[in-house]
């Protein structure tokens, strides 16, 4: 939004890698989540270098950039909720593609992005 108000290009882009940082846990997922829910507070049992929780694994990164977007408006800096919807679904296409394009060069080739 901030974007499209602004004029300014939005660029996709990924990180391969990142969510390989840290190892996660399923322990107690079922109440973790049940916390998460009800009193918004996320409960992450996580394990990173040598086991610490907030030091990330040593693993291999690589950023691929996607082309700069930019979307049109019928008044120049102030977007509609349909133009900014279409422009988050132009964004969200961009950014899959690029992972699709990418993921099996760069060892991921089972991987599926998911959006949430």
């Amino acid at each position: 939004k901030l974007a499209m108000r602004e004029g300014v290009p939005v660029v996709p882009i990924y990180t391969f890698g990142a969510s390989d940082y840290y190892y996660t846990s399923n322990f107690l997922l079922g109440p973790r989540r049940w916390i998460m829910k009800n009193a918004a507070v996320c409960i992450p049992l996580t394990a990173g270098f040598c086991g610490f929780p907030m030091t990330p694994r040593p693993v291999k990164t690589t950023i691929v950039f996607g082309k700069p977007m930019t979307f049109d408006m019928k008044d120049k800096g102030n977007p509609t909720p349909e133009e900014l919807d279409a422009a988050h679904a132009r964004f969200i296409e961009a950014l899959r593609k690029l992972f699709d394009e990418q993921k099996a060069a760069l060892g991921y080739p089972d991987r599926e992005l998911e959006i949430l």
